[in-house]
Parts: structure tokens; sequence; C-alpha cells
């Protein structure tokens, strides 16, 4: 080899190394999924997620249309994901020393459950629509994308926010339902047990415990993985004739709220 070569073959293969995708940070794992959930990372191909499968930064998850699945992050934030729901992992930043960092998402279609970990403790976790941002601190809520509406229920904690068309409206009020139009009232009881239905299904054969939000109460030991604040995922099979079409045309007037 002459002295020529060898800076050549150097230059080349230095640059080739920078050419290669570096390893992403794995932000979370999949801690359930029926039957089908799909995940694109960035600058790489569309496969299949199952159970275990870690997840990074800017990777779309996508659930089938009778599929769907739950997320847990290394803050212990959870996602459940409705079937038929597209969103991005826009940003995720996690100190575990401080547990300091921020977390955002994007919901293009669908909807989702959130259940705050320790990111959203000191500062509100946000999930974009296309026709609004909600942030979520110290709380759980589910945020719904139907239709060209975005529609967000405060389940518990601290406070859930809505900002659309330049202009913010919050609420603390468990069962409170914000839209791109505000503060609406309180959440239809029947209107959430559908959306729960969506999110979790309903087993078959009777077997399971009721619809909940998730929130602080019992898991029972044959349920899958959950996160800290208790979040319940019915790992049997589920009926899957119950779309949000259904649900939002089967409450035509004041669709998902009593006004106050």
């Amino acid at each position: 080899m002459t002295r020529q070569t060898f800076p050549r073959l150097t230059l080349a293969a230095l640059a080739l190394l920078l050419a290669l995708p570096v390893a992403a940070q794995t932000i979370g794992t999949v801690a359930t999924n029926e039957p089908t959930m799909t995940g694109t990372p960035p600058g790489g191909g569309t496969r299949e997620l199952g159970i275990g499968t870690g997840v990074v930064q800017d990777e779309t998850i996508a659930s089938s249309a009778t599929g769907r699945g739950q997320l847990l992050f290394v803050d212990q934030t959870t996602l459940s994901l409705a079937p038929n729901t597209v969103i991005v992992l826009d940003r995720f930043v996690f100190d575990p020393a401080t547990g300091g960092g921020e977390m955002g998402l994007n919901l293009t279609k669908g909807a989702l459950r959130f259940i705050g970990g320790t990111l959203s403790d000191d500062q509100p976790a946000t999930v974009t629509t296309p026709t609004a941002t909600i942030g979520i601190r110290g709380s759980s809520a589910l945020v719904i994308h139907n239709k060209g509406e975005t529609i967000a229920i405060f389940l518990a904690g601290e406070k859930l926010c809505i900002t659309a068309g330049g202009r913010q409206v919050c609420t603390s009020r468990k069962g409170g339902v914000l839209t791109e139009s505000g503060y609406l009232g309180r959440v239809n009881p029947d209107f959430l047990a559908g959306i729960l239905r969506i999110l979790d299904g309903v087993p078959q054969g009777g077997e399971g415990v009721g619809l909940s939000s998730g929130v602080n109460t019992p898991n029972p030991s044959d349920r899958g993985p959950v996160s800290t604040t208790g979040e319940e995922f019915d790992p049997d099979i589920f009926d899957d004739d119950f779309t949000f079409d259904d649900l939002f045309n089967s409450f035509p007037v004041q669709c998902c709220f009593f006004p106050d």
C-alpha cells in the first residue's frame, strides 16, 4: 500500500462510518398488544411490535383496526392506544437522577389514555393533534381526535389544558371535558364508558373486571404489565365491533358532556 493510497482509504472508511445510523436510545417498551401494533423508527422500516419491544424517539406507532396496546416509558408514563390510532413519539428527554426532562407526542388520529409518570410532575407533557395542543401535568387523561375534532377528558390529577386558536383553557375538575371551543362541562358517563371500551375492549365470556379509568384501582394478579399508578389492561381477546363512529353517532346531541 502506497503512502498516497492509505490516507484515501482511511478517509473513505471514516466517511462510511459517519454515514451509518447511530443506534437510537430506547425510551419505552410495549407492555401489551392486542393483536396488532406497528412501529416505524426514524430511518427504519415498519416493524410489528410485540410485548417487550423497545420504542425510540421520533418513532411512529400505529394500531390496526382491531388492535390496541400499551406503552410503558422509562419514567413510568403509560400510554394506552385505541384501535385505528397513530402517534409519533416526538420528544422524550429524561434524567433518572433528577427526574427532569420533557415529553411530547403527536396524535394524528384515534384515541389514547395518558397516565403521567415522573416527567409530567414538574411540567406538562404535551399531546399535539391536528387541531389543538393538550398539556397534561401530574394527571391522567383521555385524548381523542376524531372527524377533525379534539376532545380531552380529565380523569384525575393536577391539571389538564388545551390550546387552540391562540387561546388556552384549563380544568382540574375530574371528568372535565375540553375541546377547541374550551371547557364544555362534565363527561357523560356513557360516553366515557364507550371510550374505555374502545381503548380496553370488552372481555368475552364475562371475565375480568369492569371498565375503569385505570387510576388508583387495584390490579389483579392475572393482569399484564402496568404503570406504577395502577393502570390495568386485560390481556384477554376482546370484542371489536364498536368503533369511534358508532360511539359518536350514538351521541348526536352533546356527544360527551353535561354542561355545568
